[in-house]
């Protein structure tokens, strides 16, 4: 059993039935707990605010493994998001809807759109990035998204759209049509547009006052029900995200 936590900045539930709830993430919580982060005190987890409010959780869904080799319950966690990625986040509440919705990603047929802040200059209005991912060779955190990552890495495909241009950014909407890790945040690295506040794809990047993470937003998700009809969830821009594209727009 997980022991019971306090938090103090907490996920918002903006829907829940007796299938599914839909969070709205805050920026700084992980989806599952990390050894491998080595701060203390550890940052909270999704996971673990879930089982402490609704215990039943800790059943649904396979354990996840840790990396130092531990299980940790999976608290029908659907998918993930980035400790400094903020919000729409699935949760199944039952051992059956999990399998319905874990099929539902598995055939793509969720759909998933962010929201971004990149550094440089996109130049097309809208376009695809189709570039398999493999993990680094020369630092295990990241990934590479590369035409030479094809014999070794999977396939990942990503849609994105300019919503508005500055001097030397970009706000894009993007669409992944695969789920891997650090997908969109390795893709757009390759397209010479890193995500603004990323420490890990662009150290060298310039950051702004009004941020201080990762500026990317997962927006909305669009999930097919169980009864046949789809329900799209959206989730709006955190203060920091939208106070940065009034700076911007300033500028």
């Amino acid at each position: 059993m997980i022991k019971e936590i306090k938090f103090q900045i907490e996920p918002k539930i903006i829907f829940s039935d007796d299938q599914l709830f839909v969070l709205d993430k805050p920026t700084g919580w992980l989806t599952h707990p990390s050894t491998s982060l080595g701060t203390s005190p550890s940052p909270p987890a999704i996971t673990e605010w879930l089982i402490t409010k609704y215990p039943e959780l800790e059943k649904v869904g396979p354990a996840e493994r840790l990396q130092d080799g531990s299980l940790i319950p999976r608290a029908g966690i659907l998918h993930r998001l980035d400790r400094e990625t903020s919000g729409v986040l699935a949760v199944a509440r039952t051992t059956e809807a999990f399998a319905w919705f874990t099929q539902a990603f598995r055939e793509r047929t969720v759909e998933k759109v962010y929201r971004a802040i990149v550094t440089g200059a996109v130049k097309a209005d809208n376009g695809v990035i189709d570039l398999p991912i493999a993990r680094s060779r020369q630092d295990p955190r990241r990934r590479v998204a590369s035409p030479r990552a094809k014999k070794v890495g999977r396939e990942a495909v990503t849609h994105y759209e300019v919503l508005e241009r500055f001097p030397e950014h970009t706000y894009l909407e993007l669409r992944p049509k695969t789920g891997r890790t650090h997908q969109l945040r390795a893709h757009l690295k390759a397209i010479n547009a890193p995500i603004l506040g990323d420490t890990l794809y662009s150290p060298k990047s310039a950051s702004m006052t009004t941020i201080n993470r990762t500026a990317l937003h997962a927006f909305s998700l669009t999930l097919p029900l169980q009864n046949g009809e789809r329900q799209k969830f959206e989730s709006p821009l955190p203060l920091d995200f939208s106070q940065t594209l009034d700076h911007l727009r300033e500028v």
